[in-house]
């Protein structure tokens, strides 16, 4: 029992270890080599069209600022569509307030609402340019962000989709805050890494940019997907294609501020990352698709890495019981120790990256200690409640219908101007 015990309590303690200091090279080595590089960016009149979706349900109270700044994009060929999924509110006419009559935008309403992934494919159909940008309702894009994804997007003809940049904006309370941790230190670092082999394994809808015809030729999104847009990233990486990374192309995005609100949204990204792996893992794991293991290892390691961890529980326990484990609190103490400070070196390396984009990220760091706690604990617990049982049994059979409660949004300090991240 006890060489078991330190097997799996060797594997809990160096795991996070080894992918924080993945995480944080691949960040350094994108900085450094990636990130400040020009991808062509032409005169205004070579650039190609773009549409911008926007997807939405009983979102009137967020959806004007999405709308807006969509319009305010710094793009001379731009088509904007909002997808109203059956809204029982005044989704439509606060879009259409938003647009104020701009020929560039239409709202396309379907009185039924028959969920984010069937009302994305059918704006992909009805898009008229070959670009298209997915963006959420409670979003709103940098002026230059458009720009910024289509140098990067045309850099190379491999490329299907490029994933942007979303900062947190309403920081004022305390998960919020530290969700403005997980974006720099998980999300960005992660991205940054991924993006190195070409194969970043999510390009988000809170802003992503498409090929249309790529997204069409593997089928588009999956309706009974809990996350389509990982889902459908995959699929395009399956398919042979590229997908990229753009950290200067800013999109400001509101965050669950309430526990509830948050446990809900964990579950549902964690039972999506469970549905995706058990619907590709046989394909992903050919040698031909060797390129995409960093992606689905990591995805599956963390996995086992939560299972592991509360196993490994259950045997101390039971050790303390039977006596086996005499050294177990001390080295447990270290272990904590060891972890806080990776912990608090990857966020500060995350935040020093970001912070010629987003300034004020800085403030967060100093609930760094409470970061790893809080955030592993609700990984965790959604990982057991939904990621396990949605890997054994995969995607339901019926369509994933989408009914967000937005929160109260807050003021941001000092105004609208400044709401949004610093530019580029």
């Amino acid at each position: 029992m006890q060489t078991t015990v330190d097997l799996l309590l060797a594997f809990v303690a160096l795991y996070p270890v080894c992918t924080a200091a993945l995480w944080i090279a691949g960040g350094l080595l994108f900085r450094l080599f990636e990130e400040s590089r020009s991808f062509g960016v032409r005169a205004d009149g070579d650039w190609p069209g773009v549409t911008v979706l926007i997807p939405a349900y009983n979102e009137d109270q967020v959806i004007a600022t999405s709308v807006s700044a969509a319009l305010a994009a710094d793009y001379p060929e731009l088509e904007v569509l909002v997808l109203d999924d059956g809204s029982k509110d005044e989704t439509e006419a606060a879009a259409l307030r938003a647009a104020g009559g701009d020929p560039r935008c239409r709202v396309v309403r379907d009185p039924v609402n028959r969920g984010k992934a069937e009302r994305l494919n059918d704006g992909f159909a009805r898009a008229r340019h070959d670009l298209v940008v997915v963006t959420d309702a409670d979003t709103h894009m940098h002026p230059e962000a458009l720009k910024l994804l289509v140098a990067r997007m045309v850099g190379s003809p491999l490329v299907a989709a490029v994933a942007g940049a979303p900062h947190v904006t309403n920081r004022g309370r305390l998960l919020p805050a530290l969700q403005v941790l997980e974006a720099a230190s998980i999300i960005g670092l992660i991205r940054r890494t991924q993006a190195l082999t070409g194969r970043v394994g999510t390009v988000a809808g809170v802003l992503g940019m498409f090929r249309r015809d790529r997204v069409l030729a593997v089928g588009g999104y999956d309706s009974r997907m809990a996350t389509e847009d990982i889902d459908l990233t995959w699929k395009l990486l399956l398919a042979g294609w590229l997908t990229a990374y753009e950290p200067r192309a800013l999109v400001g995005m509101q965050v669950p501020s309430t526990l509830p609100a948050l446990w809900a949204q964990r579950k549902r990204w964690a039972r999506g990352q469970g549905e995706v792996l058990h619907a590709h893992f046989r394909e992903v794991i050919h040698w031909h698709n060797h390129r995409m293991w960093l992606v689905s290892l990591g995805a599956l390691m963390s996995l086992t890495w939560v299972v592991i961890l509360v196993t490994s529980l259950v045997f101390v326990v039971l050790g303390i019981v039977l006596g086996f484990t005499p050294r177990v609190f001390g080295l447990g103490l270290a272990w904590g120790v060891a972890i806080a400070v990776v912990a608090m070196v990857q966020l500060a390396v995350a935040l020093s990256i970001d912070y010629s984009y987003d300034p004020r990220g800085l403030r967060a760091f100093l609930l760094g200690p409470l970061y790893p706690l809080a955030y592993w604990t609700i990984g965790a617990a959604a990982a057991l409640r939904s990621q396990l049982g949605a890997l054994i049994v995969g995607p339901g059979e019926s369509r994933v219908v989408w009914d967000i409660q937005r929160e109260q949004l807050e003021p941001p300090p000092g105004g609208a101007a400044d709401s949004s991240p610093a530019g580029p």
